[in-house]
């Protein structure tokens, strides 16, 4: 195994911009990532977050960044734990992995009756966790229901050669993104923390009502609605913009300065059609009616506050 790592194009234009200039798309979708969408809170770049909206409000110049660059290569994670509120993603196995395996294990015995509550979960030392470490910080259980850990934005486009992007209509590499993998596409990504708070319904996934197209005009409840992240939902981003940021996040795949040799050895098909707003849709399926919460889940003391359904 090989690794190239702060090898990406952005790295390459981290050390010599005029050498490396990101195209104009790439670059306004920087510009937006530190600044009016404000991912660089979570996802550190080693530059300020630029704070919006701009003045009189903000203190930023037309929200642009006006502080000094880290002196150090960004990681693009604060290795924080968030709750952006995604739905449950009723393709996820786990919901139905309900029987016992070939050595009697049955890994989710409760069925759609399952939440993630992430960070919570491992605070209780709760059902599918691991015992926690310090049993002192079991009291902060509740106030972290939901959170997962922020993931780097680092190499979250790179897709083996043959297929060289993870959008529709491609060649696409078909990714899957956020920890439950309900997002398809960087488009969508972008799209949930723009909208998600323009176009919530109290739906769950596959039951969009008529008029809406889920992912695009509809956003399914969260599986966990406590604790949610309320700097993002509503960015007033406009598409445009959206698919610059994109643009920007294609330049952070390593192997751009330094290829790695085993690049090519990807046999599988790539895939073609649709749009990336809407990928993966054709596969959607219907939540089942969702049973309470498991009282192993959501039962183990200090229970959710507000309690979780």
């Amino acid at each position: 195994m090989s690794f190239s790592a702060f090898s990406s194009k952005f790295d390459a234009f981290l050390h010599d911009p005029q050498t490396n200039p990101l195209t104009a798309d790439a670059m306004a979708g920087y510009n937006l990532f530190r600044g009016k969408a404000n991912c660089n809170s979570c996802h550190l770049d080693g530059r300020s977050t630029a704070p919006t909206p701009p003045p009189p409000e903000g203190m930023a110049p037309n929200s642009e960044d006006t502080g000094a660059a880290a002196n150090s290569r960004p990681l693009f994670t604060c290795f924080g734990s968030s709750n952006l509120g995604l739905p449950l993603n009723p393709r996820d196995a786990f919901f139905y992995q309900t029987t016992p395996d070939f050595f009697g294990f049955t890994a989710n015995p409760f069925g759609f009756g399952y939440r993630d509550l992430g960070l919570g979960t491992f605070l209780r030392s709760g059902f599918g966790s691991w015992a926690s470490p310090n049993s002192d910080w079991t009291q902060f259980a509740p106030a972290s229901d939901g959170l997962m850990q922020t993931s780097t934005a680092r190499n979250v486009a790179m897709t083996p050669s043959k297929c060289p992007t993870t959008e529709a209509p491609g060649p696409y590499f078909q990714k899957e993104f956020f920890h439950n993998g309900y997002i398809k596409s960087l488009k969508q990504l972008v799209h949930f923390y723009n909208t998600r708070d323009v176009y919530p319904f109290d739906v769950t996934s596959g039951h969009c009502p008529s008029g809406t197209i889920e992912k695009v005009t509809c956003w399914p409840k969260p599986e966990v609605p406590n604790n949610m992240d309320m700097t993002i939902g509503k960015l007033g981003l406009s598409d445009t913009e959206e698919n610059q940021i994109v643009a920007f996040l294609q330049t952070l795949t390593d192997g751009f300065t330094t290829p790695y040799p085993d690049i090519n050895a990807y046999t599988g098909q790539c895939q073609t059609g649709g749009s990336a707003a809407t990928q993966g849709n054709e596969s959607l399926i219907l939540t089942p009616p969702l049973p309470p919460c498991a009282s192993a889940v959501c039962g183990v003391s200090p229970v959710p506050n507000p309690p979780i359904q």
